[in-house]
């Protein structure tokens, strides 16, 4: 049975809402639950509401306490090193979106310098510097072809070896 597409929105309707939080709520601890029997690692969860008085601790007010303690005790580095704003998140993206667009404006270019290799003459000199970066590129990945080849003849099992990205 396939669900429907959940708003995330404030739920307008108080006894809705509440039955709402309590269900999430018990699928987040559940799913806390499952993470830390199957990967075997401690975990806790501290939730505030409007709903009952005090702090809700998952699994128990010692277990947060020893893990809260063993989070203090951690350099402030090691502390913060995953956590993460609205403005460090939309760091990261737009670098991920401008190494994307990087990777795609050097694949036109290169589309583009094959277009001109097969049509027209490649004397330009626009095109001198990057034919040699692409006959550098090309010849490396025959280089990787024939040792493939070569071991594959011989039964030897190929380990690819990292390429250095240009």
């Amino acid at each position: 049975m396939g669900r429907r597409k959940v708003t995330h929105q404030l739920i307008s309707d108080a006894a809705t809402r509440r039955v709402t939080f309590r269900k999430r709520k018990e699928g987040l601890l559940k799913k806390l639950k499952e993470l830390t029997i199957l990967c075997g690692l401690r975990a806790c969860a501290i939730i505030y509401s409007d709903y009952k008085e005090g702090p809700e601790v998952w699994p128990n007010r010692n277990e947060v306490r020893v893990l809260l303690n063993r989070l203090s005790e951690l350099p402030v580095e090691k502390q913060t090193k995953y956590m993460m704003d609205q403005k460090d998140l939309m760091t990261r993206m737009i670098q991920d979106a401008e190494k994307k667009l990087e990777k795609e404006q050097m694949f036109g270019r290169s589309m583009e310098l094959g277009m001109a290799a097969a049509f027209r003459d490649l004397d330009d000199a626009d095109y001198s510097e990057e034919l040699v970066k692409a006959a550098d590129v090309v010849a490396k990945r025959i280089n990787v072809i024939r040792e493939r080849i070569e071991a594959l003849e011989s039964g030897e099992a190929f380990v690819k070896e990292e390429e250095d990205e240009e």
